[in-house]
């Protein structure tokens, strides 16, 4: 887990101790000693047990947030081409369209929990944005346009 995601949370959880148990407000250190009765800080534990937890799904760092969408290969999604720019048939759960210039076709990145691999470019497909390949027009409309956590994948 990245440092940034870690503080973020570390401070909604030392908020939210805060209001619910009348500590200081945020800023302020709790330790074990000021924690009150039956809450135990194991920051250190987490800190331990947390690189464990990215191993095993897979995620690595975090390289931004992208706006991503679905996208098919029908004709309104892809113009009807039933194979990737890198020549690969299409997979829903697999396949992801990027802009070539920052992940080149191969590049392995993690989206809400499934690792996606890069083997398509999209004409509109520039920055952080990302198509995604879903095996039917109406799950790519469903899925519409989002902002997610983008990851790269850990080795």
């Amino acid at each position: 887990m990245n440092m940034i995601h870690r503080s973020v949370r570390l401070a909604a959880a030392a908020a939210a101790l805060s209001a619910c148990l009348s500590f200081p407000s945020f800023g302020s250190e709790v330790s074990p000693d000021t924690a009150g009765p039956g809450i135990e800080i194991e920051a250190e534990q987490e800190e331990a047990e947390a690189p464990a937890a990215e191993e095993e799904d897979g995620k690595g760092d975090l390289l931004g947030i992208f706006t991503t969408t679905g996208y098919c290969n029908c004709s309104k999604c892809s113009g009807g081409h039933q194979l990737t720019y890198s020549g690969t048939v299409p997979t829903a759960d697999h396949t992801i369209s990027a802009d070539l210039t920052q992940f080149p076709i191969g590049t392995k990145l993690w989206i809400d929990g499934t690792i996606y691999t890069v083997e398509d470019k999209g004409s509109s497909v520039k920055g952080h944005w990302i198509d995604i390949f879903y095996a039917s027009h109406e799950e790519a409309l469903a899925h519409g346009m989002q902002s997610q956590e983008v990851y790269s994948v850990a080795d």
